[in-house]
């Protein structure tokens, strides 16, 4: 099974390469906007169309990355366009270049890129680049005027671990728990207040100018984003490490549960929107896969209502804690959740006490003595 991954790294070329960031836009742009017009939708109409058209003095590779960028960016629109018809049509503002592996050589940590027709620029890539790239398939490359994108891949094979681990994702912590019976609860608080740390800041903004204003949200916007990864990323590193078999909620619809007339209040539906349940599962799931971890999901509904001794309802208590009547256990909300998703992910019917079984059929007295006669 091949598994990609990327790594990157700044760089200082964007005096070199704005040429080619303008004649790069230009191209995808020019697809973009005839291919809709003509309804152009394979690469290799796309290509037949307009590689006599944009071919310049670059070299020909800049049309076929050209290429795949517009048709992207095209059949995203056209799926938006299914459900909202009033959709704009792709236009690509940002300085950016892509070039597949065949375009560009990796040689004594040197990265060269062909602009013309014997014409290179050449970047130093840094150790940490050259290490992640070690007995691995380099991919495509990214370029923008501050960052170098790699793409690089391997075989992995799927192994079978011993153990499986239930996660169950909080707005304020992640909840685990394995087939071994430990639990680990992993805080996540500090992501939520540095995002009210920056909403704070963010406020204080009282600039007219939108140019401005826009430069300064996306400023302190990346700052937040990449405090909050980091976060994330250190408590996904700890889960996958204990190689482990994941197990995972499907998480769905939850940006609709709060929405503007749904009876919450203003700060909550900023709190629950911000909430980074997705971030979680993805660095989770590409780290599991590149070990060769399986990662499997399972349905939400009732993890944190159900008793995962029983399976009966559960009655909430105080400070998170939840109380069976039927089997009488008390247990965490959290805690009881992850057990639950790892017992859906392992195929595992939680045991009902005999009494509560009994009951569900109304003339047992009648049906087993009828069995008995049957096997005679």
């Amino acid at each position: 099974m091949k598994q990609t991954k990327c790594v990157w790294q700044f760089h200082d070329k964007s005096d070199a390469l704005k040429e080619v960031f303008d004649y790069f836009r230009f191209c995808t742009n020019e697809m973009i906007r005839v291919s809709e017009q003509k309804n152009l939708t394979s690469r290799g109409a796309m290509h037949k169309e307009f590689y006599k058209n944009l071919r310049e003095d670059f070299i020909a590779k800049y049309i076929q990355s050209s290429t795949s960028v517009a048709k992207a960016r095209l059949k995203l629109y056209r799926t938006t366009k299914k459900k909202k018809p009033d959709a704009k049509i792709p236009y690509v503002k940002r300085n950016m270049i892509t070039l597949d592996n065949q375009s560009f050589k990796i040689q004594d940590e040197i990265l060269r890129i062909p602009i013309k027709p014997h014409e290179y620029i050449f970047i130093k890539l840094h150790s940490y680049v050259i290490k992640k790239l070690e007995d691995t398939k380099v991919g495509s490359i990214t370029l923008t005027p501050e960052k170098l994108i790699i793409s690089y891949s391997k075989e992995v094979f799927q192994i079978n671990p011993k153990h499986h681990v239930g996660i169950d994702r909080n707005f304020d912590n992640a909840t685990s728990f394995d087939t071994t019976g430990k639990f680990m609860v992993y805080n996540l608080k500090k992501t939520n207040q540095i995002k009210a740390t920056y909403k704070v800041v963010k406020s204080k903004f009282k600039r007219n100018d939108a140019r401005i204003r826009k430069k300064l949200y996306s400023k302190y916007g990346k700052k937040e984003k990449n405090r909050v990864h980091q976060l994330i990323h250190e408590v996904s590193k700890k889960i996958v490490s204990q190689n482990q078999g994941i197990v995972l909620e499907d998480l769905k619809g939850i940006r609709k549960l709060y929405r503007k007339g749904n009876g919450q209040g203003k700060k909550t539906r900023g709190k629950m929107n911000s909430w980074s349940f997705y971030e979680l599962q993805r660095q989770i799931e590409y780290k599991a896969l590149w070990s060769g971890l399986p990662v499997q999901y399972v349905k939400a509904n009732g993890t944190s209502s159900k008793c995962s001794e029983c399976g009966s309802k559960l009655v909430p208590e105080e400070n998170r804690m939840m109380i069976c009547n039927s089997c009488k256990t008390i247990v965490d909300r959290d805690i009881n959740a992850s057990r639950n998703i790892l017992n859906r992910g392992m195929r595992f019917v939680p045991h009902a006490v005999q009494s509560e079984v009994m009951k569900q059929f109304k003339d047992t007295e009648q049906i087993v003595p009828s069995l008995i006669d049957g096997l005679k």
